[in-house]
């Protein structure tokens, strides 16, 4: 019996199938059957009932379950105590548009740098999404809108990003306090329906009893585009625009309301194989802390 047997039945156990676990570990689907063939063998007993479209654990198999997982938290404890420090392997990374727009290109060069034995993927979509693939174990950790609610998933605090109303300068409309009236005749680009801030802008707009048109957008660097080109306003967090706010490309607009910051979590499955994406988290924490807190990003302690 071996931990790659271990770790295989674990992840078919987990994700339902052996086509799932071949792809979170980097293997081919035969590889996974043979390694499960070959525990089922050593134990002398079916792990699991293949009958259906989805494999599904026998009784034996869920007895076994709860045994592999305190063998890998075994292994996870003794690589983190003895290992050799550092990451190493094939690492998914989920970041949302306004992480990835901001601090993650740095953040990915220093990781690099700093674990020359691990590859690093990168996902950028909206958080709801990134969800989604943290939960189907498609990616590793992410860097998401929170809070969530969720038992199979661990979740960290990480940083608060305000949203601001942004538009081109030629528009003039920097020069002057924004009011509800002003708004209520506004072409508004922001981030897709179901994202937190478009809730937040919509929340926010009903209890002024004022409906503008709102044109979702599910990329945030067009947004910022369109704006930069005059096609209407942009509600966005600053930190995507705060360089074309320095550079006098874009203006961040004085209104006679706010909206809230978007609070983002550090997110990751819970789990006996979380040794490198914990120490992963924690970079995260230690790179952002000596960045600081900033008008574009407010860090969470």
């Amino acid at each position: 019996m071996t931990f790659d047997q271990i770790r295989s039945f674990y992840l078919v156990a987990v994700l339902g199938t052996y086509a799932k676990a071949a792809e979170h570990l980097n293997a081919t689907q035969p590889t996974i059957s043979a390694r499960i063939v070959a525990l089922e063998g050593r134990l002398g007993v079916k792990l699991f009932d293949r009958s259906g479209h989805r494999v599904a654990l026998t009784p034996e198999g869920r007895s076994f379950l709860r045994s592999a997982e305190k063998l890998l938290d075994i292994q996870a404890d003794v690589f983190r105590r003895f290992d050799k420090p550092g990451i190493r392997g094939i690492v998914r990374i989920g970041a949302s548009d306004t992480m990835a727009v901001t601090w993650i290109p740095s953040f990915i060069a220093e990781l690099r740098a700093a674990n020359p034995n691990a590859e690093f993927e990168l996902h950028i979509g909206p958080s709801y999404r990134l969800h989604e693939e943290l939960l189907a174990r498609k990616i590793d950790i992410a860097f998401i809108v929170g809070p969530i609610a969720s038992p199979e998933l661990i979740s960290h605090p990480l940083c608060r990003c305000p949203l601001v109303f942004t538009a081109a300068p030629s528009l003039g409309l920097h020069l002057r306090r924004i009011v509800s009236a002003d708004i209520e005749k506004m072409d508004i680009f922001t981030f897709e329906r179901m994202t937190r801030p478009h809730q937040e802008l919509v929340r926010v707009l009903r209890t002024k009893n004022l409906s503008p048109r709102i044109h979702p957008v599910n990329s945030l660097q067009t947004v910022v585009l369109m704006v930069k080109k005059g096609l209407g306003v942009g509600v966005v967090p600053f930190g995507a625009v705060e360089e074309d706010v320095a550079d006098g490309n874009l203006a961040v607009l004085n209104t006679d309301f706010s909206l809230s910051d978007t609070p983002f979590i550090i997110c990751y499955p819970s789990g006996p194989d979380s040794h490198a994406v914990e120490t992963l988290a924690q970079h995260v924490k230690e790179f952002l802390k000596a960045r600081g807190s900033s008008d574009s990003i407010r860090i969470i302690d």
